[in-house]
């Protein structure tokens, strides 16, 4: 949607973008403004907090059994989960990853090592014995390059459970994790060239490859481009004396989705990992959300956002990570999240397998055979449906149920 908005547009939109990012992560520190909103004498705002809301023992969400300790003073961790999150989700599946990278301020943070021009190089010795240093990038054979999905998924899941053991409410701690992001953004920046953060490390990698698919919704089709083009391509600079945009493109990955996300797309479709990332994504979003439940016992500490707001989060890590009709498992908190993921991930792998070869036997016995690859492709589609609906049930749900019903059954409409 973006691929023909001139590179020197997209660069002011990635500074007022990377801008704003830094901004909410100052008032996860600072914030002398939300607490306004959140206050119970502003009648009108929708998000403000009743202390009979949360202090009740009869009203209030609770943690298997026991009112949460909420801090009513900020609304910062709800933005960015419940709103900013949700956004980049609409945005994957709408228009698509060429919209996406161009806007991404991990993206645009990643190539500062470029455009300072202090990445990492190694010497190259020719049959000649000519001396050059070229930029190192990441071989497709290499062991990165055979396992990314596996590496990105992983850390994928890492940050879910982190999210439901340390940052989703502490303030601090949640600053700091996206702090880090940045930094290791950089980093990986240094070390390797081109688009290495974003087709190798980054976390939301294996969601943008679950939701866009061959192409998005609003996308454009680079595949029916002639080439060679700039098409969908993220990798783009500005020639200094004619100002024509040029591709900026050092092969970091073949087939890369920044190119051509149709090409992209089949030509991986049977790669290491990609129906662990396709199936295994749907048991992360149920697993995700089913474990407030499994840990709180009450739904109400889920849609309440009260996660949010809750105060002393790390302290509960020792504390029973199940909770079942008033029945506490003595697994802790810490090991319980994780576990659950894994095993969901596991479960759903298996179901997404199954299900292709079912879908391949049930069409050869209806005469309508099909490829394992048409197979596949099937079941992608369906897990990725799926997905995006169970997201949406819950991903927004602790604003958007406090809103106007107007607006309440408009976001259920769209």
């Amino acid at each position: 949607m973006l691929s023909k908005t001139s590179e020197k547009t997209m660069h002011r939109v990635r500074w007022v973008l990377t801008l704003g990012w830094l901004l909410l992560i100052a008032s996860l520190y600072f914030d002398p403004v939300t607490k306004f909103f959140l206050d119970s004498s502003t009648t009108w705002s929708p998000f403000r907090l009743d202390p009979s809301s949360y202090l009740d023992p009869t009203k209030c969400p609770k943690i298997q059994g026991q009112c949460v300790v909420q801090d009513p003073r900020y609304m910062s961790a709800m933005i960015w989960w419940t709103i900013i999150v949700p956004a980049a989700i609409l945005i994957l599946i709408s228009v698509g990853h060429e919209f996406w990278r161009r806007i991404c301020p991990l993206s645009f943070i990643s190539q500062i090592p470029r455009a300072l021009g202090i990445q990492r190089k190694r010497k190259v010795v020719d049959v000649a014995g000519n001396v050059r240093w070229e930029v190192v990038t990441i071989g497709d054979n290499s062991w990165l390059g055979r396992n990314r999905l596996y590496v990105q998924f992983g850390l994928f899941l890492a940050g879910l459970s982190a999210r439901l053991l340390f940052v989703n409410a502490d303030r601090t701690v949640l600053g700091l994790f996206l702090l880090g992001t940045m930094l290791c953004a950089v980093l990986v920046g240094y070390l390797y060239a081109g688009k290495s953060w974003c087709n190798y490390f980054c976390p939301m990698a294996p969601v943008q490859l679950v939701y866009t698919g061959p192409r998005s919704l609003l996308g454009s089709e680079a595949h029916l481009k002639p080439k060679p083009a700039i098409t969908q391509s993220m990798c783009r600079t500005v020639d200094p004396q004619t100002g024509q945009e040029l591709g900026a493109c050092v092969a970091c990955k073949s087939h890369c989705i920044d190119i051509d996300a149709e090409d992209s797309y089949w030509a991986g479709l049977n790669d290491r990992g990609r129906d662990v990332v396709a199936y295994g994504y749907l048991g992360a979003v149920i697993a995700f959300y089913f474990y407030y439940w499994l840990y709180s016992g009450d739904w109400s500490y889920y849609f309440s956002g009260a996660w949010t707001r809750e105060q002393g989060q790390m302290t509960h890590l020792f504390d029973p990570g199940f909770y079942f009709n008033g029945l506490a498992i003595p697994i802790p908190k810490l090991f319980a999240a994780p576990l659950t993921f894994v095993v969901f991930v596991a479960v759903f792998v298996g179901i997404g397998r199954l299900a292709e070869k079912g879908w391949c036997n049930f069409q050869s016995v209806q005469g309508r055979p099909v490829s394992s690859e048409q197979a596949r492709h099937f079941m992608f589609t369906v897990f990725t449906a799926v997905s995006f609906w169970t997201f949406f049930t819950f991903g927004a749900r602790p604003w958007v149920n406090r809103l106007h019903p107007v607006l309440f059954y408009g976001f259920n409409a769209l």
